[in-house]
C-alpha cells in the first residue's frame, strides 16, 4: 500500500485525497495534515463554474452540497459601467437548452468556501484510507530516493512514499524543499469583501452576480444562499501596503473606513441598488492578492505542488476549478504511469497540465492589471476592450466550461 502525505486540508488537499483514493490502481493510505486547529471558515463566497462542478461530481463532494442545499445555481455573471449603468456583457453557464453546459450539464454555483470546504471535509471523513489531522504544523521536510519525511511541531515524524503540497500560496513544501527561491509576491492589489441582507423590496439589477466597474476597481454582488434573500459584496481595489493583514477582519472604526472608501469607488453613480447595499454590508474583511512568478518549479523526487502552491495566479473565476482539476488529473497520472514510477507520473501530469495553467496564468495577469486606478480615457478604453473581450473569448468560455478532466485523454 502506497504511503501518500498531504500537506494542507483545503480545497487542494480534500480533493487530492479523494481522487487519489478513486483513481489509484491500489488504495493508498492517506494522511492529511493540517496547520489550523479545525477546518478553515476563512473566505468569501467562490465561484463554481461548470467544470468545477463537474469536478466534485466526479469526487462524490457533490451531493454533499446538493444535500444540504447550499450556495444558489448561477446562470450568468453580467457586468456594467457605474456611470451610465450601460451594461457590457455577460458571461454564461445556461448551454444552448438552459440547462446547463457539458456532460453531465452544470450551470454556474456561488456558495460560501466555508461551505465547500466543510463538505469537502465530510466526504473525505467518509473513507477509511484517510487520516485527518488537525494543528499540525509541518517544521521540517527531508527527501531520500526511497521516502520523504515530514516532521510536525508536536515532534510526530511521518514517512511517506509521496508527499503533496496543497498548502496555498505560502506553501512550506514548496519553500522548504520543492522551490525555496520562489516567494509570493503582492500584486498591488487587495480585496475587501463582507456580506449583506438585501432590503425589503430591493430590485437587483441583474439576474444572478453583477460585476461594477469603475475607474478604481470592480465591486461585484451576487446571491450566494438559497433564500436569495442575501448578498455577497466584494471589492478589488488598487491597495498599497497591506502585505502584513492577510485574510484580516475589520473591526470598529476602521469598519467604517473601509465602507466609506468603498462608497467613494462605486457609489454616487448610475447604480442606485449599490450605496444602500454597500452601506448594509457588514463584517468587512480585507484580503490582498499574491500570486507567484509563473513557470516555476513543481515538484522533487517524491514531492508535488499541487493548487496555488504550485501555480497561484490572481483570482479570475476559476481559481477553485484549477485546484479540483490539480487534483484529478494528478490521480489519473498516477493510475495511468504507476508502473513506470514517480518519474513518469510527475513527467506525464506536468505535460498535461503545464500549457493550460501558463496560459490561464497569462490571461489572469491581464485581467488584473485592469483593476488599477485609471483616467477616464483610459477606464472608456477598457470598458471598450470589455465588450470586445467577452464577445471574442465567449466561444472558448464555453469549450472551457465543457471539459471534463475526469475523462479527458491523457497523452
Amino acid at each position: 500500500m502506497m504511503n501518500i502525505v498531504i500537506v494542507g486540508a483545503g480545497i487542494a488537499g480534500l480533493a487530492s485525497a479523494l481522487a487519489t483514493t478513486k483513481w489509484l490502481p491500489e488504495m493508498p493510505h492517506v494522511t492529511i495534515v493540517e496547520i489550523r486547529p479545525r477546518p478553515s471558515t476563512i473566505g468569501g463566497a467562490v465561484g463554481l463554474t461548470p467544470n468545477a462542478l463537474r469536478c466534485l461530481h466526479h469526487l462524490g463532494a457533490l451531493p454533499q452540497i446538493r444535500a444540504r442545499r447550499l450556495g444558489v445555481d448561477i446562470d450568468k455573471i453580467e457586468l456594467f459601467t457605474i456611470y451610465t449603468g450601460a451594461r457590457l456583457g455577460e458571461i454564461t453557464f445556461t448551454g444552448d437548452n438552459g440547462a446547463g453546459v457539458g456532460d453531465p450539464a452544470f450551470k454556474g454555483l456561488r456558495i460560501p468556501r466555508a461551505d465547500l470546504v466543510q463538505s469537502l471535509t465530510e466526504t473525505v471523513q467518509a473513507l477509511e484510507n484517510v487520516k485527518l489531522e488537525y494543528g499540525c504544523k509541518p517544521v521540517h521536510i527531508v527527501e531520500t530516493d526511497n521516502e520523504v519525511t515530514v516532521r510536525l511541531d508536536d515532534g510526530q515524524t511521518l514517512s511517506a512514499d509521496l508527499v503533496l503540497g496543497c498548502d496555498g500560496i505560502h506553501s512550506f513544501v514548496r519553500t522548504s524543499l520543492v522551490d525555496k527561491e520562489r516567494k509570493p509576491l503582492y500584486t498591488g492589489i487587495a480585496a475587501v469583501f463582507g456580506f449583506a441582507d438585501l432590503e425589503e423590496g430591493a430590485k437587483v439589477p441583474w439576474k444572478d452576480t453583477g460585476l461594477c466597474q469603475s475607474q478604481r476597481g470592480s465591486l461585484m454582488t451576487t446571491y450566494y444562499e438559497p433564500t436569495r434573500k442575501k448578498q455577497f459584496v466584494a471589492a478589488i481595489t488598487e491597495t498599497a501596503d497591506v502585505a502584513s493583514r492577510e485574510g484580516w477582519l475589520a473591526r470598529g472604526t476602521e469598519q467604517k473606513r473601509i465602507e466609506e472608501d468603498v462608497k467613494s469607488r462605486f457609489g454616487g453613480g448610475a447604480i442606485e441598488f449599490l450605496d444602500p447595499l454597500i452601506s448594509a454590508t457588514d463584517h468587512w474583511t480585507l484580503y490582498p492578492v499574491y500570486n507567484l512568478a509563473p513557470r516555476g518549479n513543481w515538484c522533487s523526487k517524491r514531492s508535488m505542488l499541487l493548487g496555488d502552491a504550485a501555480h497561484a495566479m490572481p483570482p479570475q473565476g476559476e481559481s477553485t476549478a484549477y485546484a479540483l482539476e490539480d487534483a484529478i488529473l494528478f490521480a489519473r497520472a498516477m493510475e495511468s504511469k504507476f508502473d513506470g514510477g514517480l518519474d513518469e507520473v510527475f513527467r506525464t501530469y506536468q505535460n498535461i497540465r503545464r500549457v493550460n495553467i501558463d496560459r490561464a496564468y497569462d490571461e489572469a495577469a491581464f485581467g488584473w492589471g485592469t483593476q488599477k486606478d485609471c483616467g477616464w480615457l483610459t477606464f472608456l478604453l477598457r470598458s471598450w476592450m470589455t465588450r470586445a473581450y467577452l464577445w471574442w473569448t465567449a466561444s472558448a468560455r464555453q469549450t472551457r466550461y465543457r471539459e471534463d478532466v475526469a475523462t479527458m485523454v491523457l497523452d
